[in-house]
C-alpha cells in the first residue's frame, strides 16, 4: 500500500487529478452557461413572437383601411359611367327595336312581294336548266353506247390475235 499512497501523492498525479477536475468544471460551467442562454433565448423568444404578431396585427389593419379606401374610390369613380353607359345601350337598343319593328310592318308587303317574285323567276329557270340536263345527258349516254360496243369488239380481237403473234415471234427467235 505504501506504493499507492507514493503514486496517490505524487507530483504528476495531483496534476492530472487537478487537470481532470478542471476539465470537469469547465464542461460544468459550459453547461450551466448554455443552460441559462437557452432559458433566456426561450423566454425572449416569446416576448420576439409576441412584438412580431401585434405588428403583423397594426400593418394588416391598416392595409385594409387603404384597400378598402381604393375600393371606394374605383367604385366612385366606375359606377356612374357604368350607369351612363348602360343607359346609352338600353336606349340605342330601344331605338333600333323600334325601328326595325316599324320597318317590318310598313315596308313588309313590298319586300314580300318582292321575293315572292324573285323565287319564282328563279324556280322558272331552275325547271329550264333541268330540262337540258336531262336531254344532254339522253344526248351522252346514246352516244357512249356505241363507242363501248366498238371498244368490247377490239378488246376481243386483239385477245385472239394475242397468242398468234406470240407464237410467230417464238419461232423467228428461235430461227435466229
Amino acid at each position: 500500500m505504501a506504493l499507492l499512497e507514493n503514486i496517490q501523492n505524487s507530483s504528476v498525479t495531483r496534476a492530472y487529478r487537478q487537470g481532470w477536475l478542471a476539465w470537469l468544471g469547465a464542461h460544468k460551467a459550459a453547461f450551466e452557461l448554455a443552460q441559462d442562454g437557452v432559458g433566456k433565448l426561450m423566454n425572449s423568444r416569446e416576448q420576439l413572437v409576441e412584438d412580431l404578431v401585434e405588428k403583423g396585427e397594426t400593418v394588416e389593419v391598416k392595409a385594409q383601411e387603404l384597400a378598402q379606401d381604393n375600393i371606394d374610390k374605383v367604385r366612385g369613380y366606375v359606377e356612374p359611367r357604368f350607369t351612363d353607359i348602360s343607359e346609352k345601350v338600353s336606349a340605342a337598343g330601344k331605338k333600333v327595336f323600334s325601328r326595325t319593328a316599324a320597318g317590318a310592318t310598313a315596308g313588309a308587303t313590298e319586300e314580300t312581294a318582292g321575293a315572292t317574285d324573285r323565287v319564282a323567276d328563279l324556280s322558272e329557270e331552275i325547271a329550264k336548266l333541268t330540262k337540258t340536263v336531262s336531254a344532254l345527258s339522253r344526248k351522252v349516254n346514246a352516244a357512249a353506247k356505241p363507242v363501248a360496243k366498238k371498244a368490247a369488239v377490239k378488246k376481243t380481237v386483239a385477245k385472239k390475235v394475242a397468242p398468234k403473234t406470240a407464237t410467230v415471234k417464238d419461232e423467228v427467235k428461235t430461227a435466229a
